[in-house]
């Protein structure tokens, strides 16, 4: 495992974990080894691989897989590695939780892509598992875009809660750059 995640920086990065706003976070860059990054970008599908699920409604444009079939050799490796004991016992021991289970079945996680015309609206992730009886609490979101363009957008934005209106965000507290092999870990 230690020869495609840099434990170090993922570990730097979640010290400031529940201190951040709105609410707790990290950031990680160079979360994989360089050479590990790189190759995990190349075996991205493209946009128009038509064994994508493609979402298009109100809320985003966007397309996905989480089918472990599907994936290439290394990218299935990192996943089971991502969902594997020595992670979630790493995260339940950095920020003093008991117990971290992972999700297996992808659900809402393996591969995202979105090109320039995608969007992903402001929204709050579900916080129970809808397979499993789980409250879903964490979220890595993991980006492997070399060539990405700052005028492009894509970043993540959190925004604080709204207390008049649950249905709405309130005010955007931070952005974060889709840098390439920056981690964001976040609570759902």
């Amino acid at each position: 495992m230690n020869k495609y995640i840099n434990f170090n920086n993922f570990s730097r990065g979640l010290k400031n974990f529940y201190s951040q706003e709105p609410f707790s976070y990290a950031v990680v860059d160079n979360f994989f080894k360089k050479a590990t990054a790189r190759k995990l970008e190349k075996e991205f599908p493209k946009y128009n691989d038509r064994k994508l699920h493609e979402y298009k409604n109100y809320c985003e444009i966007k397309k996905t897989c989480n089918n472990w079939n599907l994936f290439p050799p290394l990218t299935y490796k990192l996943f089971t590695i991502l969902n594997s004991n020595k992670i979630t016992k790493f995260i339940s021991k950095k920020l003093n939780i008991s117990k971290v289970v992972s999700d297996y079945g992808l659900n809402g996680g393996g591969w995202h892509l979105m090109n320039q015309n995608g969007k992903l609206n402001p929204h709050l992730d579900y916080s129970m598992h809808p397979k499993i009886e789980a409250q879903r609490k964490f979220n890595l979101i993991i980006f492997l875009s070399s060539g990405w363009k700052k005028k492009w957008g894509g970043e993540p934005c959190f925004y604080s809660h709204n207390p008049k209106n649950k249905k709405h965000p309130g005010e955007l507290c931070k952005k974060i750059y889709p840098k390439f092999n920056r981690a964001v870990f976040f609570d759902v």
